[in-house]
């Protein structure tokens, strides 16, 4: 099997993951309004994905080890939404104040856009994100900061 082809399945089996993991019916809808923006976002740990996934699609999988997913919808005049690319610049911080710049990778499939990257932490730990969320539409640049606390299970 190519590179490639291993690494689109891989990102698709994440992006399944990632949209199983992002439904309302799974967690509340975390997201920031900017005008006609919203953004998303979600943190979770690593061990949420099956050992037998992590395997198959050779995604990171640990107890230290968690996915951040962020992605923009456009709210439409009849009160739906659509996917949005966005610029995104961001970092993580600890509580100590260590600081790792963001590096996200762009998933695109059939009516979704979404950003996704692995971050490490310790048992216990809040991380906090600030990132900056470029509107690829009008220029725009939205600061967001949200925080998790996350527990190696």
């Amino acid at each position: 099997m190519t590179t490639v082809l291993r690494t689109t399945r891989r990102l698709l089996a994440l992006a399944g993951l990632v949209l199983t993991l992002a439904s309302p019916t799974a967690r509340a809808d975390q997201y920031e309004q900017f005008g006609d923006l919203q953004v998303h976002y979600n943190v979770f740990n690593s061990t949420s994905i099956s050992p037998e996934m992590s395997r198959e699609y050779g995604l990171a999988r640990g107890e230290d080890i968690a996915y951040v997913n962020v992605a923009g919808r456009r709210l439409q005049p009849d009160g739906t939404t659509t996917p949005v690319k966005l610029g995104i610049e961001g970092e993580v911080r600890n509580l100590l104040e260590q600081i790792r710049p963001l590096e996200f990778l762009l998933v695109e499939e059939p009516g979704a856009v979404y950003y996704i990257l692995t971050t490490r932490f310790s048992d216990r730990e809040t991380l906090r994100f600030d990132l900056l969320v470029t509107d690829p539409d009008t220029g725009r640049r939205h600061p967001m900061r949200f925080q998790k606390e996350l527990w190696q299970q």
